[in-house]
């Protein structure tokens, strides 16, 4: 894949599609993942909205170079107002849909809310909005798993950057955690999705984001579990596709 350059760090970037005139999508991947982790899902929505389709990932992950400083509370929010920001400016993403899955909807969510460029949409897969009993659970039976065999041979330093996600949301680092205010500050459209077998986020997550968001239109997939671009590719296609369309 190719790369580009952010704060003297290399991070890895892929583009699918041909549709230069419209604003295109920039899919954000979730914490244990990375751009090639998306599979076929760029391609066919790429085909389906007829845009460009962008997806690129974070430093310790992927093609992108290792961490440069210990994973701590608050990476989020700097992926979202520091790094994102320039991101688009190197990608030349002036106007942008935003696409994240999981923490990917997190830090999508975070910059519509709060960045000083402003976005045309986010779609919202699986967002976590705070921190709850569920979600360290799952974090420490994840931990207890170990790596997946899937980020082993795709990520520069995956031991050490798994570690560092696993301690920062088991230990108490992110207990209190919450972004409720920068969800207030959204005013572009979003698409909210999950999977109602999701083992990894509760209700909750979409819910308190209806609470918080102006204009959210709220899906919940029967017979999907965490990843909806997954199980349901071809539902999540189709309505991320009405979406798109839906701000023209």
């Amino acid at each position: 894949m190719p790369s580009i350059r952010i704060n003297e760090y290399s991070y890895e970037y892929h583009w699918w599609g041909a549709g230069e005139t419209k604003a295109p999508l920039l899919l954000l991947h979730e914490a244990v993942g990375h751009a090639k982790g998306w599979g076929d899902f760029p391609r066919r929505l790429a085909e389906a909205t007829d845009r460009r389709v962008y997806a690129y990932s974070r430093l310790g992950w992927g093609e992108s170079e290792s961490l440069v400083a210990p994973l701590a509370p608050g990476y989020l929010e700097q992926e979202a107002l520091e790094i994102l920001p320039k991101l688009r400016t190197a990608l030349s993403l002036e106007k942008v849909i935003l696409l994240g899955f999981q923490e990917g909807a997190t830090i999508s969510l975070i910059h519509a809310g709060a960045a000083p460029t402003p976005v045309e949409g986010v779609i919202a897969m699986a967002p976590v909005l705070f921190a709850d009993d569920a979600l360290r659970i799952e974090v420490c039976r994840l931990y207890e798993r170990g790596l997946p065999d899937s980020l082993n041979s795709t990520t520069s330093d995956p031991d050490r950057t798994f570690l560092q996600w696993a301690e920062v949301w088991g230990g108490g680092g992110m207990k209190n955690w919450q972004m409720d205010d920068f969800a207030r500050g959204i005013t572009c459209p979003v698409l909210g999705l999950r999977g109602v077998n999701d083992g990894f986020t509760t209700p909750a997550h979409l819910e308190r984001l209806a609470s918080l968001v102006r204009h959210l239109e709220s899906m919940t997939l029967a017979g999907c579990r965490h990843a909806p671009h997954i199980d349901k590719q071809a539902a999540v296609v189709t309505a991320v596709s009405a979406f798109v369309r839906s701000l023209d």
